[in-house]
């Protein structure tokens, strides 16, 4: 086997995704800056970056590969609405992750009302069972489409964004941060490598949401020099289109020539370096047509 695909167990972006929101969305609930309005227009700019992405790779790939794109009128409804993901299978994520966006206010409140620690255990418990269901009759069938495979899915995020949302409600009253670890910054990088080898080993993804967890807290401790600090800003402001366009390079409709750089490492730079510049323009057009609509 690969070792690309041994590693690939410990990279796994949506949970870190789904944690990281569920931070951000609860540190605007904290603020009285959530609502379903505000929502909508956070929704809004990414699916304008999702239809841009549409409307280039669909159009190439329509004469790359016409049999596929851009299919029927169900199939082009489906994918626009991200409901359906036959264009790109990695975008599988989109619509239970907009659900989970709109209904953030509620998961909030309920938290309040119970608690940190019976919320998480609670969500944890639906979270499992979901994923039971859908490894047992989903999968099986692989019957992703459906109705119910969207509420096991939505269900089975809930635990994942409840552990973002308590770490920030936790952070408000107290530093999350250890005292031990951040006198020995060698601990911490210590710990995430050994942590990543482990996860390594693991082919289930029913521990991520506690690996994501740990790999953030354990970050959140390493000192960073200045260049990396701004490299990962810089990176992470250019994620979302890079996350949606990647897998057009190097699956769907370019696999051949990412490939034929035969290196993985080489591969690796080459597919960062083509979606990172691709980025740019999809985000100047996306912000520009964004302040158009929202004024």
């Amino acid at each position: 086997m690969p070792f690309v695909n041994i590693l690939s167990r410990a990279c796994g972006p949506v949970p870190f995704f789904i944690i990281v929101s569920g931070y951000g969305l609860q540190y605007l609930y904290s603020a009285n800056r959530l609502n379903f309005a505000s929502q909508c227009k956070r929704l809004l700019r990414l699916f304008i970056y999702y239809w841009l992405i549409l409307l280039i790779f669909v159009t190439i790939g329509h004469f790359i590969n016409p049999n596929r794109y851009p299919g029927s009128v169900w199939n082009i409804l489906g994918n626009l609405t991200s409901y359906l993901n036959s264009y790109n299978a990695e975008h599988w994520f989109l619509f239970p992750y907009a659900l989970l966006a709109l209904t953030a206010k509620p998961i909030f409140k309920f938290i309040d009302k119970l608690g940190n620690v019976k919320s998480l255990l609670l969500f944890f418990a639906i979270s499992f069972v979901s994923a039971y269901f859908i490894s047992k009759y989903i999968a099986v069938n692989k019957d992703y489409d459906s109705v119910l495979a969207y509420v096991l899915t939505y269900t089975g995020m809930l635990f994942t964004f409840a552990v973002g949302s308590v770490m920030c409600r936790v952070s408000k009253t107290k530093s999350i941060k250890n005292n031990y670890l951040l006198s020995r910054p060698w601990l911490p990088i210590i710990l995430l490598l050994s942590m990543i080898a482990v996860r390594c080993t693991f082919t289930t993804s029913a521990v991520d949401a506690f690996y994501v967890f740990t790999f953030i807290w354990l970050f959140l401790h390493i000192p960073l020099h200045h260049f990396a600090r701004a490299f990962l800003t810089t990176m992470g402001k250019h994620s979302m289109p890079m996350w949606l366009t990647h897998s057009f390079f190097c699956y769907y409709l370019f696999h051949d020539f990412i490939y034929g750089f035969q290196y993985p490492i080489v591969i690796f730079i080459v597919l960062v370096g083509i979606s990172y510049a691709i980025s740019f323009p999809i985000m100047w057009i996306s912000d520009h047509i964004y302040s158009r609509i929202v004024r």
